[in-house]
């Protein structure tokens, strides 16, 4: 009688399970399990004893140059704030201002100093640099868009103001693939206040807002986003909090200046181990001025100084090794835009030069003239600081040797931030022999930009 019960029970609950789906699962003992489907929520596979992998941030393909996060930093989906950084920072604050901002110059006083002159600025771009928040906080290739990804983004897509998880923001759809990304009307920080919310998407590009005068205020652009309007031409004081939406890609390549190459005739031999080019790099006659170059850098900057010097690491506040000597190596702009032998001089090469040639001192420079008679001339330009090309005619001269300082300082620290360079003082005296000091190799900062004069074998 018990088990005529059992089976009808086993059969009554049989003709339940085949109203409702059920799933099969087939076990490698070579049992099976039946199970409602109507009381799984998820299935995934996981290592007993281990914790899953974490997921980590999720990319879309719009069609575009780039891949975007589905969601801002600091958040989890995409309906969500995330932080607010200011421009450059890593981490999120409480206050966003002046006084709080990171790259704030604290010896800054308005009464003698131009507005600018409150931030170290960080350059035309800091894409997938140790000032990106994206790039320092998820790594391989997210990073902060450009202004240019960011219109690509605007331009190629169509715009929705819509409510996702009861928050408004902007979808964007893309024109070439149908693809989405949601962005939060998380509005921004102006010191402790929170503005804008749910009103505007403020997000800031990674690249800075340039003008031909360099002593204007300093500016970096940003896009907003809103229900009727949608652009990345604004731009704003870096020390404001906006969201990040990150992209995922390798940043945009370096452009290489367009330089004069030289001819066999601009070789000139003047009796020493090598021969010296008649012209500076970026220059196109002897007595013209060449491009400022950082040690080590490809280009000329706007402005120079060491927060934006590619070879500081705002994170350790240290210099980036990249030799003890750069000469003919990958570091070297002689080598790479003129090529064919040329290098930056040594050192040695440099020291040669003074010790064993005649030097004139005119208005503008000096007539180098080597043991055989033949004669370079070395203009004095200057030095490319952080307000920007020299502004006036009475300058020294600096030149760059590719060596490395590899001398240590009163705490045993190596003097990672100098490198060899030739310099020449302005002096004001009467006569002719007296516009410049003595020219002396010694050292100069990394960050600096000025020029170069290149050697061949």
């Amino acid at each position: 009688m018990k088990k005529l019960l059992l089976s009808l029970l086993a059969l009554g609950s049989v003709a339940a399970m085949a109203q409702q789906k059920v799933m099969r699962i087939a076990l490698n003992d070579g049992t099976s399990q039946l199970v409602n489907v109507n009381d799984i929520s998820k299935i995934t596979f996981e290592n007993d004893g281990e914790d899953p992998e974490p997921e980590g941030p999720q990319m879309v393909d719009m069609g575009l140059s780039v891949k975007w996060a589905t969601y801002n930093m600091g958040a989890t989906k995409p309906s969500e704030y995330g932080n607010f950084y200011a421009y450059g920072e890593i981490e999120p604050k409480d206050v966003y201002s002046l006084e709080t901002y990171q790259w704030y110059y604290p010896d800054y006083n308005d009464w003698d100093c131009d507005q600018w002159e409150a931030y170290y600025k960080l350059g035309a771009t800091f894409t997938g640099t140790n000032y990106d928040v994206a790039h320092v906080k998820w790594g391989d290739q997210w990073r902060v868009p450009t202004k240019a990804e960011w219109d690509e983004l605007i331009y190629n897509c169509d715009w929705t103001w819509t409510s996702v998880s009861g928050g408004l923001g902007c979808k964007a759809t893309s024109r070439i693939n149908g693809n989405s990304i949601f962005l939060p009307a998380a509005g921004n920080m102006v010191d402790d206040q929170h503005t804008h919310d749910q009103l505007g998407c403020f997000y800031w590009t990674s690249t800075e807002y340039v003008q031909a005068d360099i002593s204007k205020e300093c500016r970096n652009y940003r896009a907003n986003l809103d229900a009727t309007n949608q652009s990345a031409d604004g731009y704003d004081y870096p020390e404001v909090g906006f969201s990040i939406r990150p992209v995922y890609g390798p940043a945009p390549a370096e452009l290489l200046p367009e330089v004069t190459y030289p001819s066999d005739e601009n070789m000139v031999d003047l009796g020493l181990s090598v021969k010296w080019a008649s012209f500076n790099l970026g220059a196109a006659k002897e007595s013209g001025t060449g491009l400022f170059f950082c040690w080590g850098e490809f280009t000329q900057k706007q402005y120079s100084h060491v927060y934006n010097y590619k070879y500081y690491d705002p994170l350790t506040d240290d210099y980036i090794n990249i030799g003890d000597q750069i000469s003919g190596t990958d570091y070297d702009v002689a080598a790479t835009l003129w090529g064919n032998g040329w290098r930056m001089p040594t050192m040695a090469e440099m020291q040669e030069l003074v010790d064993n040639c005649t030097w004139t001192a005119t208005s503008s420079g000096y007539k180098v003239t080597g043991p055989n008679g033949n004669s370079i001339f070395l203009p004095a330009c200057g030095m490319m600081t952080y307000k920007g090309a020299p502004r006036t005619s009475s300058e020294p001269g600096y030149y760059w040797c590719g060596d490395a300082d590899t001398r240590v300082n009163w705490e045993g620290k190596p003097m990672s931030s100098t490198a060899g360079a030739l310099r020449f003082s302005r002096a004001y005296g009467s006569n002719a022999s007296e516009y410049f000091g003595a020219p002396q190799v010694g050292y100069a900062s990394r960050a600096g930009g000025i020029q170069i004069r290149p050697v061949h074998q």
